[in-house]
């Protein structure tokens, strides 16, 4: 799939109230672009009644538009759920000047007035006051409100014998940033259940979730502390062991962080990721980094890192410039990153370590044949990374990208603070065979286990303290 065209969670065109189509590029459908003999949605191909919700498939968001009325703006995506097909999610962008929105599951032919959850066999999670409504139930759940950047995820789970058309009662899970929140039976009507969202506040904005990978509690409770191992995860969701990457995967600036919640040591000096799903273009890196490393920068860019990229088999320390390290990985290949610790060593408290995370330099974005200047930039990007559509950053990434080259860098050694002392060797493994080790200084802090990963469909099992090493 073309890394500009957006996927949209579910085939079919969404029925609105009061909505509006903005235009923007074709949309790439999941299972097959055809829509009533029609390769892609246009303006007159959506049913247009009012200006209250409008929708843009750019990033498929969803955002409140009000009018006089002050009526709710309901949003119904169809086709229903199906096995196989049965989980979504939607990332709150923004709750506006009060809370209101609703994100679940309705029949299609819901009412196009009314809050979801209220009527009919909808039923809903409403983000102001943590509360599931639906068939005449409201269960309040003991969980924070929801701000912006929390992901609902709303599934359902089908029996083995579940047949379309049969009112079947299965049960509804809803969970917040991957971890379930609540479960209750529902009635599966005759015509099924769709995504759905409901607003009624100016500001709000909803943006949906592809290819979003749904693990149940009971598999989750198998390894349930794995999620206590991690201080960071950014665009990156956790089911036990399993890592999955959770961002847009169309630019530079969508990296997906995963960072440990304790630093590698004389004890536990060495870890693990197996590729369970490539992915796209398995642009998948295991390393260490400080502390509060950046959270949109793969691990090895910046300095205070060090990290093997998977995609070319190119080690990067402190620069966005890789050195030729070992082979390519791909699916069901185990890498390794570890630490030979000097025998004395002694890991320093994170007082008087100033790390900044907007400091710092990705080389490889560096103009070095010309006037520097915008589309001189991005034509070196696109070279460095051809999969990805580096002419979609808006301004503000890019200016956000622009401000770090230009910012002064602190003296460093190795692509690390001068200030740290202890030299150590870091090594990488493929497979159980040691490819190569490189001579850094660690930070004082410590080195913390990371993986980073950028484009759609990555997967990794990772194991924090393998025996082997």
């Amino acid at each position: 799939m073309d890394a500009r065209r957006p996927i949209v969670p579910f085939p079919g065109l969404p029925r609105m109230h009061h909505a509006r189509f903005v235009k923007g590029p074709p949309v790439n459908m999941i299972n097959g672009p055809q829509i009533n003999g029609l390769d892609s949605p246009s303006p007159q191909n959506v049913e247009i009644k009012s200006k209250r919700m409008a929708v843009s498939w750019r990033d498929d968001t969803l955002f409140y538009v009000p009018d006089r009325t002050g009526k709710q703006g309901v949003c119904i995506l169809e086709p229903s759920m199906q096995p196989g097909q049965e989980y979504f999610e939607a990332e709150i962008v923004s709750t506006g000047r009060w809370g209101a929105i609703r994100i679940g599951l309705a029949p299609p032919d819901h009412s196009l007035e009314v809050h979801l959850g209220i009527e009919g066999n909808s039923v809903a999670f409403s983000v102001d006051d943590s509360t599931v409504y639906g068939q005449d139930k409201k269960t309040p759940l003991q969980c924070r409100a929801s701000r912006p950047g929390d992901k609902i995820g709303v599934g359902i789970k089908f029996s083995e014998n579940y047949m379309e058309g049969d009112d079947e009662k299965c049960p509804i899970v809803f969970t917040l940033n991957g971890k379930e929140i609540h479960r209750r039976d529902v009635v599966i009507p005759f015509k099924g259940l769709c995504p759905a969202v409901s607003m009624a506040s100016p500001g709000q904005m909803v943006r949906f979730k592809a290819r979003c990978d749904w693990s149940s509690q009971e598999e989750e409770m198998v390894i349930d502390s794995c999620e206590d191992d991690w201080a960071r995860l950014h665009d990156v969701t956790v089911h036990g062991q399993i890592l999955a990457y959770a961002g847009r995967g169309k630019t530079i600036a969508d990296v997906g962080l995963a960072q440990a919640r304790k630093p590698l040591s004389p004890m536990n000096h060495y870890f693990e990721l197996e590729i369970i799903d490539p992915g796209k273009n398995c642009y998948i890196a295991i390393g260490l980094a400080k502390k509060d490393y950046p959270k949109k920068r793969h691990p090895g860019w910046n300095y205070g890192s060090i990290a093997y990229h998977a995609d070319d088999g190119k080690i990067f320390k402190g620069s966005g410039v890789g050195d030729s390290f070992g082979p390519r990985c791909h699916k069901g290949d185990i890498m390794g990153c570890g630490i030979m610790f000097p025998r004395d060593y002694i890991m320093d408290s994170d007082e008087g370590e100033s790390d900044n995370e907007d400091v710092g330099v990705v080389k490889a974005w560096q103009d070095r044949e010309g006037p520097f200047n915008r589309l001189n930039r991005l034509d070196r990007l696109a070279q460095d990374n051809f999969a990805l559509d580096v002419y979609d950053l808006s301004e503000d990434e890019y200016e956000d990208y622009l401000s770090e080259e230009e910012e002064e860098e602190e003296p460093q050694i190795d692509g690390v603070h001068q200030g740290a002392k202890v030299q150590v060797h870091v090594f990488f493994t493929r497979n159980g065979t040691t490819i190569g080790r490189r001579e850094v200084h660690i930070p004082g802090s410590g080195f913390y286990p990371t993986i980073g990963m950028l484009s759609l469909d990555e997967k990794v099992r990772v194991d924090l303290r393998p025996l082997s090493g």
